[in-house]
């Protein structure tokens, strides 16, 4: 019998928790034409609420494009992903996609192939100068436009980890795609990104692009209630009941975020299975058992941070939530002066290493925060 519990990749079917009322509240969105920011914390399952939502949207008929902007490194990948993604997946003859290429991208001179297993795939001139980059793709992004009217059909793009944008072209790249998307009435884009504190700069920055272009939302945790279903269907199969003490501490070791709960259960699953009584005490024995496995990865992020910064880290590891650049706060824990104990934690926020929450402080990764704890005087 196969592990239930999936993480490190995409979550489909059966394996996508929840997100019932976000996945209806987005997909409304897009299909009435909207153009939606999504922000999410790290390994909240954002790409793949994105994949689930597309094909939601695709059996509906709606044409769907996915950009992952961390797969690109030039502009020149930038034009070949969106030409493949967009241009390419639009239509399913090769004789169709040459002429459409041909008719909406002259200035880009594409290049169509096709692999042995049948794939697609654009090769794309953009040129050399910032001229004729701008020029190039300001047409590869109007042709997303000319297919949805094409096809009578409205598309619906979603570019994930959005940020990227502004290392790979910066303001200028912000800029161009800002003035083309805005004039497009046929497609609806998501913009979506994990690292926070860039993409809201993006969209809440009157300096930037991006500033109030479209709605923003923040992706949550799931619902307890959800979590609570998925995972005790998935333990039944095998005959084993979830009491709620266990179901706390599982929530608690793995802060409610979805790949740290797929993460602990799986090794849950797998050790009932051989006959394990699933208890509050097995939880905190496997979670404890994953961050001490995890002690190298852990001990090398601790190498780039400095001694002030690490304090920091401990003092969240024990009161997680809490407004640590209070007075109070400050003065109990000797964290020095508030102004750079707030650098400190903006800095940790950068390294991905915290993360902010309803006012205060948690770990991006719950297990490095038991890891902490453990090794903390």
């Amino acid at each position: 019998m196969n592990n239930p519990f999936i993480y490190g990749e995409i979550a489909v079917g059966k394996a996508f928790v929840g997100r019932k009322d976000e996945l209806a509240d987005i997909a409304r969105g897009l299909e009435s034409g909207e153009r939606i920011f999504l922000i999410s914390p790290r390994r909240f399952g954002k790409t793949s609420l994105i994949i689930n939502l597309l094909e939601r949207l695709k059996n509906k008929g709606l044409l769907t494009a996915y950009i992952d902007l961390y797969r690109v490194a030039s502009l020149e990948q930038l034009a070949s992903l969106f030409a493949e993604e967009v241009l390419l997946k639009s239509e399913t003859r090769l004789e169709t996609v040459a002429r459409l290429a041909r008719d909406v991208l002259p200035l880009l001179r594409p290049k169509i192939t096709v692999d042995q297993e049948g794939q697609l795939s654009a090769e794309l001139d953009i040129g050399k100068s910032g001229r004729e980059q701008s020029a190039a793709l300001a047409q590869l992004f109007n042709a997303a436009e000319k297919i949805a009217q094409k096809r009578n059909k409205r598309l619906v793009i979603a570019f994930d980890e959005f940020q990227e944008v502004a290392a790979l072209g910066g303001e200028p790249l912000e800029k161009l795609m800002r003035s083309v998307f805005q004039g497009h009435h046929n497609v609806s884009y998501m913009f979506s990104g994990s690292k926070q504190h860039l993409i809201a700069d993006m969209v809440n920055n009157k300096d930037r692009a991006f500033y109030k272009l479209g709605r923003v939302l923040f992706l949550g945790k799931i619902s307890e209630k959800d979590l609570r279903a998925f995972i005790t269907e998935r333990f039944a199969v095998i005959g084993v009941t979830v009491h709620e003490a266990a179901f706390q501490r599982i929530l608690s070791a793995a802060d409610s975020i979805p790949y740290y709960v797929q993460y602990l259960c799986s090794f849950l699953w797998n050790k009932c299975r051989e006959g394990a009584v699933l208890s509050e005490k097995l939880v905190a024995e496997t979670a404890a058992h994953i961050a001490d496995t995890q002690a190298p990865l852990y001990v090398g992020m601790l190498e780039n941070v400095p001694l002030k910064q690490r304090k920091i880290l401990q003092v969240v590891s024990r009161n997680l939530g809490e407004k640590l650049y209070s007075q109070e706060v400050i003065e109990r824990n000797k964290l020095g002066p508030a102004p750079t104990v707030q650098v400190s934690l903006n800095l940790l926020i950068k390294k991905g290493i915290l993360e902010k929450e309803n006012g205060g402080y948690t770990f991006s990764d719950p297990f490095f925060r038991l890891w902490v704890l453990k090794n903390s005087l």
